[in-house]
C-alpha cells in the first residue's frame, strides 16, 4: 500500500506541470484561434490551426524586440505601468520570476549539491548550492556565504534559503536529479 501511495504522489509530480503546460498552450492556441477566426476565416489561406503558427511568430517577434535595445526600453517602460496596478501586478511580476526560475538550465540555478548542518549541529540536510550570492551579508559577517536552498520533502519546490559559510558546507559527488528523487522520495530512493 505504501508502495502505491509513493507512486501515485510521483505520478501527480510528474502529471501536473505536464497538464498545466498542456493546459496553458490549449488555452493560448485557442485565444489565439477565437480572435483570428472572423478576420481570417475569409482568407483563402486560412485554415484551422494557423494560429499556432502565428503565436509562435509573435512570440518570435516579441523576443525580437526584447533583445534589442529599444525594445528594452519599452519592455521597462511597460512594466512600469504594470507595476503600479495592485493585482495586475503581483500576477505579471510573480509569473515573470516563476518563468525565468523555470527556464534558467540546472547549471544556472543550481551549483551542486551539499550537505549542511540543518536545522541544529549534528543534523544535515542535503541542498542545492546556487550561482547567486548576496555581497552586503558576506561583508556584514565577514565571511563568504554561499546561498543553499534546503528543498522539504516530497515537494522540493518549497523549502528554506540559508546563508552558509563556505568552510562548513560539505559537497557530494551527486547529481542534481540524483539529489531530486532522494527528496521526492522522502529518502526512499538512492
Amino acid at each position: 500500500m505504501e508502495r502505491l501511495k509513493r507512486m501515485f504522489i510521483t505520478g501527480v509530480v510528474i502529471f501536473l506541470p505536464l497538464a498545466a503546460t498542456f493546459l496553458i498552450i490549449y488555452w493560448a492556441v485557442g485565444f489565439v484561434e477565437d480572435f483570428l477566426k472572423p478576420f481570417a476565416s475569409k482568407s483563402p489561406y486560412y485554415f484551422p490551426g494557423m494560429s499556432l503558427i502565428i503565436l509562435a511568430l509573435v512570440i518570435l517577434g516579441l523576443g525580437f524586440v526584447g533583445t534589442r535595445t529599444f525594445g528594452q526600453r519599452a519592455i521597462d517602460v511597460f512594466e512600469g505601468w504594470i507595476k503600479k496596478i495592485p493585482l495586475i501586478r503581483t500576477i505579471y511580476v510573480g509569473t515573470k520570476e516563476a518563468l525565468r526560475t523555470l527556464l534558467q538550465s540546472d547549471i544556472e540555478r543550481l551549483k551542486g549539491v551539499v550537505l549542511v548542518e540543518y536545522p541544529r549541529k549534528g543534523m544535515y540536510a542535503l541542498g542545492f548550492t546556487s550561482g547567486t550570492k548576496i555581497s552586503q551579508a558576506c561583508e556584514n559577517t565577514g565571511k563568504k556565504l554561499v546561498n543553499v536552498f534546503v528543498p522539504t520533502s516530497p515537494n522540493p519546490t518549497s523549502g528554506f534559503v540559508i546563508l552558509v559559510p563556505e568552510e562548513e558546507l560539505i559537497y557530494l559527488d551527486m547529481s542534481v536529479e540524483d539529489a531530486m528523487k532522494v527528496i521526492i522520495s522522502g529518502g526512499f530512493s538512492q
